[in-house]
């Protein structure tokens, strides 16, 4: 029994959803939900993976239109089909993965973004159909083929939004050499610049250290302050307790519970989002053998555009012992893991496996699992069924197979225990991976690469875009993994996760490696050290 708790719509709600129904098929993905957002407030949205959210922020973006149910902006019914009409109406969205042009400017980014829109604000008129898209009734955009980029125009917007919002960022910085927290500030700016009185922040601290996270929620109630209501979807119970005025929590489609924040606690809320209480994870000591499994030596990488990202690497990882690293995305993180994993040449240094040293990716042959940073260019073939996806690991293979045919009895009861086991929904395994959230996308990975029991695995931010009841079972199968004496590398920009889990912890910072084990109770440290402070005495 659901346990819903609404509060008092206000007819002055710059938002509105009124019995919103998204289905797909058979599948009802939003199911008769009620929701509303506040001039100035910063407004929540929790569930497990599965639970609607994304289907819901992409019907208030304009990405897919309600089945059934009424979406209002400022006291008004509106039809929104498409992110045009949305942006049209005041609404912005930041995704977790940006959405920016590495080789281009700052100012350049946002005049692209503003190239689409005519530089007056586009309004309905008074007497229009109010459910007549705004778009159609304005076909006002500027094709980006006529629009001529002024430099100096373009400089003058950004710092003209910069120094309202307090986003300072340098126009003329070409984007690819910013760092993450300010690649998510000129994110933002492109929604400001179009004039978005309501941003969606989907995941938005998942990149960012602990010293940004702090930044950038000065800078959310800095825009709070100016009126502009903010969506802020997040699996970080702590950071949604600290920022938010309201939350919303959806299960399984449906809406069960909004309040004030500090109504619930981080362990009610929880409940609320699975319907059952769930274990804490806990890391009990490890025996760690003196069997080695990975020793790294002076490892020297360079990234794509052959600047070098990893610098002298030595590390070794034993049985039955979790490392973890902990880092801001863009540290060299992603091409120490490709180097591992036989995925990106080396510049010099060694990199052994069990006593091998293999060539490319024969290193899979030596059971070696891995759960890459980018799921969807790295992890899953978006255009396979989650089936022929769970089935991409040979190891996993040699269990369904004979003489190089599939046995397909075989097939089908091992991917639905995998299904099954590791919660993946919608649970069919004939629907391409595309069609499946994030967070389910990523299940897809885990399962794979965790069901052989690899002897090492190395995951890249495994519990990224999950929700607290997967990661806590992917937290459990790491720990199984280190039980059975395997080895597990964990990189992850989840301090709270590396400190979680590991037996040793490690920090990497513009490409170096830096012990930092005996730092792991002062985050104030990490934070510093992640953010490239190597002299934390001063």
């Amino acid at each position: 029994m659901f346990t819903v708790i609404d509060m008092t719509i206000d007819t002055n709600s710059v938002l509105e959803l009124k019995n919103v129904t998204k289905t797909f098929g058979n599948l009802v993905a939003v199911d008769s939900v009620n929701f509303d957002l506040q001039a100035g407030e910063i407004h929540a949205i929790l569930g497990e993976n599965g639970a609607g959210k994304s289907t819901l922020m992409h019907l208030i973006y304009g990405l897919y239109q309600p089945t059934d149910g009424k979406i209002y902006i400022s006291g008004k019914i509106r039809r929104l089909k498409s992110p045009r009409d949305a942006i049209t109406n005041g609404i912005g969205m930041v995704h977790q993965h940006f959405m920016l042009i590495e080789n281009l400017t700052v100012a350049e980014n946002i005049a692209l973004s503003l190239s689409q829109f005519n530089s007056s604000v586009v309004k309905p008129k008074l007497n229009m159909d109010p459910t007549e898209s705004i778009s159609k009734e304005y076909p006002s955009p500027i094709k980006l083929s006529r629009f001529r980029y002024k430099k100096d125009e373009a400089n003058r917007i950004t710092e003209a939004h910069s120094n309202r919002f307090g986003l300072f960022v340098e126009p003329n910085a070409l984007v690819r050499t910013l760092s993450v927290g300010l690649k998510q500030r000129v994110e933002i700016l492109k929604a400001l610049a179009v004039d978005a009185r309501i941003l969606i922040l989907d995941e938005p601290t998942a990149v960012l250290s602990p010293q940004e996270v702090d930044g950038f929620f000065a800078i959310l109630r800095t825009l709070q302050n100016d009126g502009i209501s903010i969506i802020f979807i997040s699996h970080k119970m702590k950071e949604v307790l600290e920022i938010s005025d309201r939350i919303t929590i959806l299960r399984r489609g449906k809406k069960v519970y909004s309040g004030r924040t500090g109504e619930l606690t981080s362990q009610q809320l929880a409940r609320e989002m699975l319907g059952e209480d769930i274990p804490k994870v806990k890391r009990n000591q490890s025996e760690v053998s003196t069997d080695l499994v990975l020793s790294i030596s002076g490892l020297t990488v360079k990234d794509n555009r052959k600047q070098t990202t990893v610098v002298d690497v030595s590390l070794n990882t034993y049985r039955g012992e979790i490392v973890g690293i902990a880092g801001v995305d863009g540290n060299g993180q992603r091409e120490f893991a490709e180097a591992i994993m036989g995925l990106r040449p080396i510049t010099s240094g060694t990199i052994d496996i069990l006593g091998n040293q293999p060539k490319g990716t024969n290193n899979i042959r030596h059971c070696v699992g891995f759960i890459p940073e980018d799921r969807r260019s790295m992890g899953i073939i978006t255009t396979f069924s989650v089936a022929e996806n769970l089935m991409l690991n040979m190891p996993y293979l040699g269990n369904v197979s004979k003489w190089g045919v599939i046995d397909q009895k075989a097939k089908t009861e091992n991917v639905k225990k995998l299904i099954d086991t590791y919660d993946i929904r919608p649970p069919s395994s004939e629907i391409p991976a595309s069609s499946l959230s994030g967070g389910n996308q990523q299940k897809i990975v885990v399962a794979r690469e965790l069901s052989p029991q690899p002897e090492l695995l190395v995951a890249v931010n495994p519990t990224r875009g999950l929700d607290i009841n997967a990661a806590q079972f992917v937290h459990q199968n790491l720990l199984k993994q280190r039980d059975r004496k395997k080895s597990v590398l964990l990189i992850s920009t989840e301090l709270d996760e590396v400190l979680q889990m590991s037996d040793r912890l490690f920090v990497m910072s513009n490409g170096k490696l830096i012990d930092a084990t005996e730092h792991r109770y002062n985050i104030e440290t990490l934070g510093l050290l992640m953010t490239g402070k190597t002299d934390i005495n001063e």
